[in-house]
């Protein structure tokens, strides 16, 4: 073997006596292994690296891209030195290198000599396209197009035939496959698996599990769980925690919760294994997204009775209190918060801010208020969010004076505001009646540059039609569309609901109409707004007349004609409450039964008890009387006879 001739650094070497110069010394990655110091099989130190190495590769790092061809040329051509291939394949697999996958592609495509050197040695070229791609791989987040560059090499790769890939070795094909895997390029992840397979290297459990993560990453779930299906037949590679791990991640990426769920049952009774916290927690945070709160809650329950207390992440922590929080259950949410803190887990923002939001959303201000101050003492950063909850608590428990000094301290302390702050604020001064400071507020929004949503908007109307002033509602509604902003069911609600209280009812029955026009699909709320307003004005009629128009819609409020029933009886219009029960009775919208059960509860509940007993004892809605041979049901208007 040749002996390597150590040149001292910065120094040229000398031309032989009479001019000429002797050929190029090719340099290894490691130093001779007949040298006297050698590192031989039984050593237990790796192997010494060429002292070329680390000056090749600073090389590299410094060289400005432009003139890295030429600077490498010129260094070899200054000490004579010609880079092996062995010697190239361990620089691009050097840690000094892997982190900037850029620099090395530089200088695999600036190699003095091409890769002619290195086709000569198929094992080491691959080995150079195996280490580049594992460098865009570990690099990736902060690579510009990672996944592109990391495509080329592999087009690059494939057009050397299949040839090269049969030189594969088990570390360099898990090593190929991990990268492509984690740059998501299941086309080519494929292909290196085929490759592999035509290597003869038998794929590991690992190198299954990067495929399977790979394959569910590039959105190709249902080739995934074919991949998963076959290591289930292989006793060797068979599904561990990971690769179930892997597989429920895709489907609950794939909104595929159920099979989720199953593939949990699955590796629990059929796989005799248990669950780990990864399983727990990709579980939660999909039926936390998905909005099935009490999954979410039972999911980390089973952690706690699996006596994972002390080991379960601090986000799962997060995602059950979150999920209690919307789930209307805020106390078991507290409770859950301190058993935590027992346990050492220590809180995060986000915890504080979902426990103070539910606490203000069931009027416990004592609560709300009690863990704003002991998050300020905790040391946690408040943040706009937080201090946007805190806003709107204060409006909900008519506290305004303070809500506004609050705001108006965020302001001061740099605090970036949004439009929330704002729409707190509008909505809870237009529920106080203040709805002058509440236009003032949406006025000095817009100036500050925030563009109103249809929910900002909807609250300062709702807040004007409540006032009265149903004129500068329409005005802002008209405004509302000039802005370019989407009009809502529920904006027509609150304008309908308004104006048939003002009286002002052909105003009412053309916004209905316009918003029938505009495609908006009515709520059962929307058309309670309407018929009440037609039923206290006498035209009870019409309204059962739009109910029959919106079925053909698919629109059947449940409730409809209950609804009008009570709406007719709190007005004191009973006669007209009986006429209109008789009329849905008779064009048999609805069980005659059920008529009466609706009228003996609305006549209940608007306190005139005396006619309720009565209709009780009586055959009204439910029973004949005979005229000569003509049998007929007894009319409810026969409650006032």
């Amino acid at each position: 073997m040749r002996r390597f001739c150590s040149v001292p650094r910065g120094r040229r070497p000398a031309a032989p006596r009479g001019g000429g110069h002797p050929p190029p010394e090719w340099i290894e990655p490691y130093t001779d292994l007949a040298d006297p110091s050698p590192y031989t099989a039984a050593s237990a130190a790796p192997p010494t690296p060429s002292p070329w190495l680390p000056r090749v590769v600073s090389l590299v790092l410094r060289a400005p891209p432009a003139t890295l061809a030429a600077d490498l040329r010129a260094f070899c051509r200054t000490f004579l030195l010609r880079l092996s291939p062995a010697f190239v394949a361990a620089a691009l697999r050097s840690p000094q290198l892997l982190p900037h996958p850029l620099p090395s592609l530089r200088f695999f495509r600036a190699l003095p000599n091409g890769t002619d050197d290195l086709a000569a040695h198929p094992q080491h070229l691959l080995g150079c396209y195996v280490s580049l791609l594992h460098s865009f791989a570990h690099a990736r987040e902060a690579t510009p197009d990672a996944a592109g560059h990391a495509r080329r090499l592999v087009a690059k790769l494939h057009a050397r035939g299949d040839g090269l890939l049969r030189h594969l070795t088990p570390p360099s094909a898990a090593s190929l496959v991990r990268s492509l895997a984690a740059l998501g390029l299941a086309d080519e992840l494929l292909w290196a698996w085929n490759g592999m397979r035509l290597a003869g290297v038998e794929p590991s459990r690992v190198t299954y599990n990067c495929l399977l993560d790979g394959l569910v990453n590039a959105g190709l779930l249902d080739t995934a769980v074919s991949v998963f299906d076959a290591m289930s037949t292989e006793d060797p590679v068979r599904p561990d925690v990971v690769s179930y791990n892997i597989l429920i991640k895709g489907y609950c990426r794939a909104g595929r919760v159920q099979d989720a769920m199953a593939r949990l049952d699955h590796m629990r009774e059929w796989a005799e294994l248990s669950p780990d916290k990864i399983t727990y927690l990709t579980l939660m945070q999909c039926h936390y997204s998905e909005g099935t709160f009490s999954q979410c809650v039972a999911l980390f329950q089973e952690m706690e009775e699996r006596g994972m207390g002390k080991d379960i992440p601090q986000h799962a922590y997060v995602l059950v209190i979150g999920a209690l929080c919307k789930d209307g259950k805020p106390f078991e949410g507290m409770a859950v918060f301190e058993r935590m803190l027992k346990r050492g887990c220590p809180a995060k923002a986000a915890m504080y801010t979902s426990l103070i939001d539910s606490m203000g959303k069931f009027g416990r201000e004592t609560e709300a208020m009690s863990l704003f101050e002991r998050m300020k003492t905790s040391g946690l950063e408040l943040d706009a969010v937080t201090y946007g909850v805190i806003v709107n608590c204060l409006c909900r428990f008519g506290k305004l004076d303070e809500a506004i000094s609050c705001f108006r301290s965020c302001e001061e302390k740099g605090i970036a505001v949004n439009p929330i702050f704002y729409t707190s604020l509008i909505d809870g001064f237009g529920k106080a009646g203040m709805v002058d400071q509440a236009q003032e507020l949406f006025e000095e929004m817009k100036v500050k540059g925030f563009v109103p949503d249809s929910y900002c908007y909807n609250v300062l109307i709702d807040g004007l039609a409540k006032a009265g002033r149903t004129d500068d509602a329409c005005a802002l509604y008209k405004r509302m569309e000039d802005d370019g902003c989407d009009q809502t069911v529920y904006t027509y609600t609150i304008l309908i609901d308004g104006l048939f209280k003002e009286h002002k009812n052909e105003e009412a029955l053309k916004l209905w109409d316009a918003m029938i026009d505009k495609g908006i699909t009515p709520t059962a709320a929307a058309f309670r707004a309407l018929a009440n307003g037609l039923c206290l004005s006498g035209k009870y009629s019409r309204a059962c007349r739009i109910l029959d128009e919106l079925a053909p819609m698919g629109v059947i409020p449940e409730t409809a004609h209950e609804d009008m029933i009570n709406a007719l009886c709190r007005a004191g219009r009973f006669k007209q409450a009986c006429k209109l029960a008789d009329g849905i009775v008779g064009k048999g919208r609805e069980i005659p039964g059920r008529v009466r059960t609706m009228m003996i509860n609305a006549l209940r509940k608007a306190g005139n008890t005396d006619l309720a007993v009565k209709l009780v004892h009586s055959k009204i809605g439910i029973g004949y009387e005979r005229s000569g041979s003509i049998k007929r049901r007894v009319k409810f208007q026969t409650l006032f006879a």
